[in-house]
């Protein structure tokens, strides 16, 4: 296990030589949003060896002794920092947009949307085979971090009884149940469920952790991935598609990005992609983030946006 940084040595060290190196890999317009941050905090912003580094590459980090991700994703960061650096990453509004992007696309699906759309562009009226409500209210959200909780509150706003699945099954008031995956196979609320969403980060233990014989307990289920596309391979998916286990598949994220022209997916009028979108991270997010976790380290406290590294988040 690495070694928890220690705060009040950070929080020195941040006193004795306050310094910010911003990676070439940030954003022009976050970076004119941290700059003018750095200079409120009395921060001197350096090109090599800063007490804190915000960047997503590890190479732009040697000498720091805290690390910012400007992202949620932490996963090139985190096997590559030496121990003691601490690690946070940015989080801000992104569980609430990416929230609305599942109930958006969730909505969609029900009232087929994509059909009406086509019928317009032809001038087709055809009243026939309208919108009903689900036979089943029941929805699945496999992560129940915030992302996961910002999105199991607002697809029970709109009447689904929410599970929650997670490694520990413990519960959470933002779920009707919350359930650990390894017991996820002989659960009934799979195969009830109308809704399965996948709000997993990258690490070693979710690549591939919807496996065919999960899917194989939905039955004709809407799959919305929205946190990591190496959640569910996608051999696994057009399999579970096939099979009717999954009905349909809208995708913000996919096993290789950008998503390559001769993928299947493309073809398939039951899939959808949106291109990696759904949690875009806005300049306010990163700076009210790394300002959190910098009033906290001052105060001698482990910030709470501060990554697990066994975790990988």
């Amino acid at each position: 296990m690495t070694s928890a940084p220690a705060i009040p040595a950070l929080a020195a060290a941040l006193r004795a030589r306050p310094t910010v190196r911003l990676g070439d890999d940030v954003d022009p317009d976050v970076r004119d949003a941290l700059v003018a941050w750095a200079q409120a905090q009395n921060l001197k912003v350096i090109e090599h060896g800063a007490t804190l580094a915000v960047t997503t590459r590890p190479e732009h980090a040697v000498g720091s002794a805290w690390v910012h991700c400007p992202f949620a994703g932490v996963e090139h960061l985190v096997p590559a920092l030496p121990d003691g650096v601490l690690l946070t990453r940015t989080t801000g509004t992104m569980p609430q947009r990416m929230a609305e992007y599942v109930l958006t696309w969730v909505l969609a699906e029900r009232w087929q949307t994509a059909r009406y759309v086509a019928d317009s562009a032809s001038a087709t009226w055809d009243p026939s085979r309208p919108s009903a409500p689900p036979t089943r209210d029941g929805a699945i959200v496999v992560g129940t971090g915030a992302v996961g909780k910002a999105i199991g509150r607002a697809l029970a706003a709109v009447g689904h009884r929410v599970t929650g699945l997670s490694r520990s099954g413990r519960p959470d008031d933002a779920f009707d149940a919350v359930l650990p995956l390894a017991d996820a196979h002989s659960t009934p609320a799979l195969a009830r469920a109308d809704v399965l969403v996948l709000a997993l980060p990258h690490t070693a233990q979710t690549a591939g952790l919807i496996t065919p014989e999960l899917l194989a307990a939905f039955d004709a289920v809407h799959l919305v991935n929205v946190g990591r596309g190496s959640a569910v391979r996608t051999a696994t998916l057009l399999g579970a598609l096939d099979a009717g286990r999954v009905r349909h598949a809208t995708l913000d994220v996919t096993e290789q990005e950008p998503l390559e022209p001769s993928s299947p997916l493309w073809r398939r009028p039951d899939v959808t992609i949106t291109p990696h979108v759904s949690g875009l991270t806005l300049p306010s997010d990163v700076v009210t983030s790394l300002d959190a976790a910098f009033v906290e380290i001052r105060r001698g406290v482990r910030p709470a946006s501060a990554v697990v590294r066994e975790r990988g988040y």
